[in-house]
């Protein structure tokens, strides 16, 4: 420190700025004391750190998987209910679409056998509203034609143990003129009173190859007659069981239908 004493009037002037010296010191002290004390307080409080999520104890996790599993379940149960029940109405439309096809093949059947028994109940009309034995034939021939499906026949009536022709259509009348019962597929059906259709009784003869049926014609129990039909048209390729009807039909009216106007007419005739 400097010596004051060999300074005279200097005094005053030196204590003054040692005292601000000491002021300044004093306060520089006390602002570096602030700035340790809030450094120390800054380092002994921790920063936050972010919360980790809490493990879930196994119970939790155990309860979890049986709900997830019963969900499964209850999904594989329910794939499986519906399953069946596509296969359960797979199988019903099966069934409704083959019982809607037998409906319609039935309706088919009726429609077609409707048809049959109009067409049936006309030929018999036409056979026995036929005023003479010349259009008893006529309506015969035109049933054979247009129903059955030919336009070769020949009918040949029994008289004195032979057969007769009476009526030929499409076919040379020469051959049928006369025919001895029992020869060939026509005289065997005046004999036996059964009705012929051919392969259906093994091959035909040679003379017969030409014939599809020989129909019996009756009065009663007795053959009065024989409907030769020969080749079919074209577009119908055999007989079927509607023929079968129409030559039943036939068998039954057409021989009496032809009697009764040979008798009216002989009746006539006779008068």
């Amino acid at each position: 420190m400097s010596d004051i004493r060999g300074k005279p009037g200097g005094t005053g002037r030196d204590l003054q700025q040692v005292n601000e010296k000491l002021r300044e010191l004093i306060s520089s002290l006390r602002t570096e004391k602030e700035r340790l004390s809030e450094s120390r307080h800054s380092a002994s409080t921790p920063a936050p750190v972010p919360a980790a999520a809490e493990p879930s104890p196994p119970a939790a996790v155990d309860l979890e998987k049986k709900r997830l599993a019963a969900e499964l379940a209850l999904a594989r149960e329910a794939v499986e209910h519906a399953t069946a029940e596509r296969a359960r109405l797979r199988d019903r439309l099966a069934e409704i679409e083959a019982e809607h096809q037998r409906v319609s093949d039935d309706y088919v059947a009726v429609e077609e056998r409707h048809s049959e028994l109009a067409q049936l109940f006309v030929a018999l009309e036409r056979i026995h509203g036929a005023p003479t034995r010349a259009e008893v034939l006529t309506a015969l021939q035109e049933i054979v034609i247009n129903v059955v499906g030919t336009e070769e026949l020949a009918l040949l009536e029994v008289r004195d143990g032979k057969l007769v022709l009476a009526h030929a259509f499409g076919v040379a009348p020469g051959p049928l003129r006369e025919i001895a019962l029992g020869q060939g597929a026509i005289g065997r059906t005046a004999r036996t009173g059964r009705l012929y259709v051919a392969g259906r009784d093994g091959s035909p003869d040679e003379a017969d190859r030409d014939l599809t049926a020989c129909i019996p014609l009756r009065v009663g129990d007795r053959v009065t007659a024989v409907l030769a039909i020969f080749r079919l048209l074209g577009h119908k390729p055999g007989l079927g069981e509607s023929d079968q009807a129409v030559f039943d039909l036939l068998s039954a009216h057409a021989g009496l239908a032809l009697h009764l106007r040979a008798q009216a007419e002989r009746a006539g005739a006779a008068s």
